[in-house]
């Protein structure tokens, strides 16, 4: 039945399926009880040692020549991820999952950016004017995140939507390549390094569970982020990203009341409604032009 689908139409299935997996992800996080670094470890080891279980057990045939042929792009997407997991991890810790998931939000912005850089696709000028309206929002929580010193975790999540921004445009220009052996890579390099910072590999079980869950939220949903831009393009994945910056901070204020400031809610809105109107307008011109 997949395969009867059109391009655009497993794309975009993809994508959904993914970013709506991962919503609860930052709940999760919240309330999970051991330190940042901790953390990070095992929500990276548990979902790359299960992936990379999995693959070897359903691809057992072609398993080695998958990882063996990612190449140049897979290993730099690895990175990538490593930078992404560590900094989202970074900025939760330093600031409340709204304002976290509203910086990140801004990967469709910064993967239009970064494919003009890349792969030369020329910016059109309502990417320049949306991009304008992001920075007046960003400075806008950011002024407030300064006043209430949870600006570094603000920054930490502008530099995380960058490294998703990046690993999505790295994905786009290699489309041939199969970038599951490269995520599962990247989960387990954030694991090694996190390891020299871990200060007890002692859980408790509750703990144990809820990291068990990262195996799906984080595992098994950016395996279908992964594989989407096969399909569609960088801004048409990063704008089911907004999902999660709509859904997220849902989960955490109904279950352990983080309530987000106002300023936040405004600049959050703001930058959703932007970065949809973009992601819109840059959707039906690809898809105008046949690209």
């Amino acid at each position: 039945m997949f395969n009867k689908l059109s391009n655009t139409q497993k794309g975009t299935l993809l994508a959904f399926i993914g970013v709506m997996i991962v919503t609860p992800d930052s709940l999760i996080i919240r309330l999970v009880s051991i330190d940042t670094w901790n953390l990070l470890f095992y929500r990276s080891l548990f979902p790359g040692t299960a992936l990379l279980i999995g693959y070897f057990v359903f691809f057992s045939s072609r398993a080695v020549p998958d990882f063996m042929s990612i190449g140049k792009p897979g290993l730099l997407n690895a990175v990538l991820i490593m930078g992404s997991n560590i900094t989202f991890i970074l900025a939760l810790a330093n600031t409340d999952v709204a304002n976290a998931l509203i910086m990140i939000s801004l990967v469709p912005i910064i993967a239009s950016i970064f494919s003009f850089i890349v792969l030369n696709e020329k910016p059109h000028f309502i990417t320049w004017i949306c991009s304008l309206g992001c920075l007046i929002a960003v400075i806008y929580i950011f002024y407030e995140s300064y006043e209430l010193n949870r600006y570094l975790g603000d920054f930490y999540g502008l530099l995380c939507a960058a490294f998703v921004g990046a690993s999505l445009t790295v994905m786009r220009s290699s489309p041939n390549i199969n970038f599951v052996p490269s995520y599962i890579l990247g989960k387990l390099l954030t694991a090694g390094v996190a390891v020299f910072f871990v200060n007890s590999f002692i859980i408790n079980s509750i703990d144990l569970i809820l990291l068990s869950l990262m195996i799906i939220t984080v595992g098994v949903s950016f395996v279908f982020i992964s594989i989407a831009p096969q399909f569609i393009s960088s801004p048409e994945v990063g704008i089911f990203f907004l999902l999660e910056t709509a859904l997220g901070p849902l989960w955490v204020w109904f279950f352990i009341s983080e309530e987000p400031t106002k300023k936040t809610l405004i600049g959050g809105i703001l930058i959703i409604i932007i970065i949809f109107i973009h992601s819109y307008y840059m959707i039906r011109k690809e898809r105008s032009e046949g690209i």
